[in-house]
């Protein structure tokens, strides 16, 4: 079974309603990417971890404190909120974050060279075979 085609216009929506399937399926396919490419500031995160991350920008995540067990400083905890509650505009948002964090690591302070981007990730931006080859 082939994967279904997200173009530009399936992705780039505006609006309160909840994000589309079209939208979730293009931000795992690009956290998926960020997940195999790159560690956020040394640590390898799964592309679960970066829909949360991306999930938290977008949604507003609460910074609580940890429980403190007695074992050394408790440390914070980002209370994360689902991606499901995204609406389109957020869902936007947040894919077009997570290409920018994938093209141009360098400006998230991370020694990274850009990620590249499967096929789903390429078609949704319009990037042709030759520029994704030249990358």
């Amino acid at each position: 079974m082939t994967a279904q085609v997200i173009n530009s216009a399936d992705w780039q929506l505006q609006g309160r309603g909840r994000m589309t399937d079209a939208q979730r399926r293009l931000l795992n396919a690009a956290c998926g990417d960020l997940a195999k490419h790159l560690r956020w500031h040394g640590r390898r995160w799964t592309k679960d971890s970066y829909r949360h991350f991306f999930s938290g920008i977008v949604l507003g995540a609460d910074m609580v404190p940890s429980v403190d067990m007695g074992h050394g400083p408790a440390g914070f905890v980002m209370m994360h909120r689902s991606s499901l509650e995204m609406s389109m505009s957020q869902a936007t948002d947040a894919i077009q974050m997570a290409f920018y964090v994938g093209d141009c690591p360098d400006q998230q302070g991370l020694k990274s060279a850009p990620v590249r981007w499967c096929d789903v990730v390429c078609l949704a931006r319009g990037i042709s075979d030759s520029e994704r080859l030249a990358a």
